[in-house]
């Protein structure tokens, strides 16, 4: 099976604003080739959510070319072949988006989620976030680095492939139960699932052994920032099941401050919200509040 698994994180809101892409070269089922690009975007206007989430600024691209530019180099590894993408209508939509900014004619190509096929195979997860299912498979990798996500993609596709005895595009499409998308000259199709896969793998995520295990009940919660993973109201609702409760605001009372951020480290005093300054200068006072990441919070609240 050949493919090449791609992956764009982006600076703003808007689907041309990308600002870093990965990409894993597949031949034979084996990975060849990968290739990752800091890029300048169109609009050097960086939202703090998309900072928090995959921790690229403005001055870490300002320098970088922009994506006509390395469009040249990368182009011939989409043109012609199978893409795929964890959440391709996102990917898809940035690469057409941007091509669209720079007046690029579209490759021709055709494209498939690694979501939708692990919707349909592994039905056993809890969900088929890209995490859980590179977790489950025992694959690790710094997750919002577009070339570490698109060889996480590209590891699923592969072990789904080893799995079914998968060769081709119209073998993936049959056993899968997928519909293939494709990209054109004048335009595009989606893809998507095309019915029930009968083909189910018994993958689950292995039980986490729990050292000095942290209970939220009758804890004091408050989040700062957003969660890649769930939505604020998500979030509160896990806390509440596991019998704590949430504040919109730190004080002496909190107990856990929840940040999207994954390494505080990498912040700049004046990217530190409101909350996590407060809950520093309490910790400093000697107030027992911990500052949780989101994959702390998680291993907290399964």
């Amino acid at each position: 099976m050949d493919f090449v698994a791609i992956d764009f994180e982006t600076a703003n809101e808007k689907r041309n604003s990308a600002c870093s892409i990965g990409l894993t070269v597949v031949k034979n089922n084996k990975i060849v080739e990968e290739k990752y690009f800091l890029i300048k975007p169109c609009e050097m206007r960086f939202q703090p959510m998309n900072i928090w989430i995959h921790g690229i600024r403005p001055e870490d691209v300002e320098n970088e070319r922009t994506f006509n530019e390395i469009w040249e180099e990368i182009k011939d590894y989409i043109d012609g072949n199978l893409v795929i993408a964890h959440n391709a209508a996102f990917d898809i939509s940035v690469l057409r988006k941007t091509l669209d900014f720079y007046d690029i004619p579209y490759p021709d190509f055709e494209y498939a989620c690694t979501v939708v096929m692990a919707k349909n195979y592994y039905k056993s997860l809890p969900n088929h976030k890209l995490g859980t299912v590179s977790e489950a498979l025992g694959f690790e990798f710094s997750h919002h680095h577009a070339g570490e996500d698109a060889r996480a993609c590209a590891n699923i596709l592969l072990n789904i492939c080893k799995d079914l005895d998968i060769e081709s595009i119209e073998e993936l499409s049959d056993k899968l139960a997928i519909r293939i998308g494709a990209v054109y000259e004048n335009g595009y199709k989606s893809s998507g699932r095309k019915g029930e896969c009968k083909y189910s793998s018994n993958l689950r995520l292995k039980e986490k052994k729990k050292e000095g295990e942290i209970s939220l009940k009758c804890k004091n919660v408050v989040f700062t920032g957003p969660l890649s993973s769930m939505s604020r109201g998500e979030a509160i609702g896990n806390v509440i099941r596991c019998g704590g409760f949430v504040s919109s605001s730190v004080s002496k009372k909190t107990n856990y401050l929840v940040t999207g951020i994954r390494d505080l480290s990498e912040l700049k005093e004046n990217e530190k919200s409101i909350k996590l300054k407060k809950a520093e200068n309490l910790i400093k006072e000697n107030f027992d509040i911990k500052i949780i990441n989101e994959e702390e919070f998680l291993s907290i609240i399964e």
